[in-house]
């Protein structure tokens, strides 16, 4: 089913608008949150709990996303994405480590946070393009295997970290692991926006070495495209784009690979398209997510707790990861 880009993100966009009302209008435990306090309190609330709530939602979403389809697209894998390679571990690790030692602050005018989350997010990209390189393949098992691995590292080094922290870091490390979006004011989210926007503009320029590299190493270098440097430009973005979610929202699974594979049996394959059809939905499954995470508790009948969207994400990713190794045999190059 192929729609024109134009009206996708028409739909799309009208499909963001209802799902960021909505998000604003109701609250936690599915109590409109309009007409339950005073005017100010009410908007002290908006201000600092809810948009921000739903502006994270929104770049997380689209940021995991896009970077979803860069690795797809870079390695030739259906099933490549930030949780599946391992770079939203490293990057949860690299968080951790930050926020354990330095408890947050700035470097050179950048939060060390977020640059350690790029740096554990590149680390672990690196050392799986790595050995897939000597094994001279990108086969999804070698790519999943080496993803797989790295981020059991991670998560048992975070482990240890969670061990040897002091009790009132505890929360926030656990935070991260298990992906929420709950954020206070709007210092998190200018952090991640200044990462994003950079991250982003790479992706819009590499929209056609990805085409390229997309059907090979060798086709691409016939046309003109510096691989090595595509590459490493490619991984740079991808890993940022996820750092700058990661650094706040813990390790969100599974959006970067279902939103891309949503969107190239839509849009097609033709990056110029797809990068901003995954952005935009992204940004409305996200914060959709989020929606029914908030109030699945008052539908248990039980509104004394949140579950995180990690959970929902990951049980949604779940059974869609299932079904694409099921059908791996019939799909064996990205269409």
């Amino acid at each position: 089913m192929k729609l024109q880009p134009r009206n996708l993100y028409v739909l799309l966009s009208l499909a963001w608008v209802a799902v960021a009302l909505l998000s604003l209008a109701v609250g936690t435990c599915g109590v409109s949150i309009v007409g339950h306090f005073t005017d100010e309190l009410y908007l002290d609330i908006f201000k600092r709990l809810s948009l921000p709530r739903l502006v994270m939602g929104t770049l997380a979403g689209a940021s995991l996303a896009v970077a979803g389809a860069m690795f797809q697209s870079l390695f030739r894998n259906p099933l490549a994405s930030p949780y599946t390679l391992g770079v939203s571990s490293g990057a949860s690790l690299g968080a951790s480590i930050a926020f354990t030692l330095a408890g947050g602050g700035l470097l050179f005018g950048l939060p060390i946070i977020s640059l350690a989350a790029f740096a554990g997010a590149m680390v672990c990209v690196t050392v799986v393009y790595l050995i897939a390189q000597m094994q001279q393949a990108r086969s999804i098992g070698i790519l999943l295997l080496a993803g797989i691995t790295m981020g059991f590292i991670c998560t048992a080094l975070i482990v240890v970290i969670i061990f040897l922290s002091k009790e009132h870091d505890l929360r926030h490390i656990l935070q991260w692991m298990m992906g929420s979006l709950e954020t206070v004011g709007a210092k998190p989210v200018y952090e991640s926006l200044a990462m994003i926007a950079i991250a982003g503009g790479f992706a819009v320029y590499l929209h056609r070495d990805l085409d390229l590299l997309m059907m090979g190493q060798t086709l691409a270098a016939s046309r003109g495209v510096s691989v090595r440097r595509s590459n490493r430009l490619i991984y740079f973005s991808a890993s940022l784009l996820t750092a700058g979610v990661v650094a706040h929202c813990g390790p969100i699974g599974f959006v970067g690979l279902i939103v891309p594979h949503m969107m190239r049996f839509i849009v097609g394959p033709i990056h110029r398209h797809l990068l901003p059809a995954c952005a935009l939905a992204g940004a409305v499954f996200l914060p959709l997510c989020d929606l029914l995470a908030r109030n699945a508790m008052w539908w248990l009948r039980d509104e004394s707790r949140q579950v995180p969207v990690g959970v929902i994400t990951n049980l949604i990713g779940g059974a869609f990861f299932l079904y694409l190794l099921l059908t791996f045999r019939r799909h064996r190059q990205i269409s």
